[in-house]
């Protein structure tokens, strides 16, 4: 089975595309050395599941450490695997490190998800 996730290159255009579709932004930061990084990759971004869910909710984007370094840098991401969820603005909303299975996954973007909602709704109010 193959990785079905579209990533997107370029963290402006991840931003206009979630404007447009109305979802949030998934930012992975990889690094090909790393065990646990390897690990989601392999066990977890494969699984369909998980792939329907980052498509349904998200514009996906990855980086990987050495060409995206300056990435790296840019988000303070000190330990990896990384996944940073930002709203269409390019605000923060949830960041956790390491490896997770894929229902714990799924659960951990569910958690953004409700805090990306929670955040507009309090915006609004």
């Amino acid at each position: 089975m193959t990785e079905h996730i579209v990533w997107e290159t370029s963290f402006r255009k991840a931003l206009e595309l979630a404007k447009k579709t109305n979802k949030l932004v998934l930012a992975s930061f990889f690094d090909p050395c790393c065990e646990a990084c390897n690990k989601m990759k392999q066990c977890t971004f494969i699984t369909e599941c998980v792939q329907e869910y980052i498509r349904k909710h998200f514009i996906s984007i990855k980086y990987e450490s050495g060409e995206d370094s300056d990435q790296f840098m840019r988000f303070e991401v000190t330990g990896k695997p990384a996944v940073i969820v930002f709203d269409a603005e390019g605000t923060e909303i949830f960041r956790k490190i390491g490896f997770f299975e894929p229902e714990a996954f799924i659960q951990k973007l569910e958690m953004a998800i409700k805090k990306a909602a929670h955040r507009a709704a309090k915006s609004h109010a």
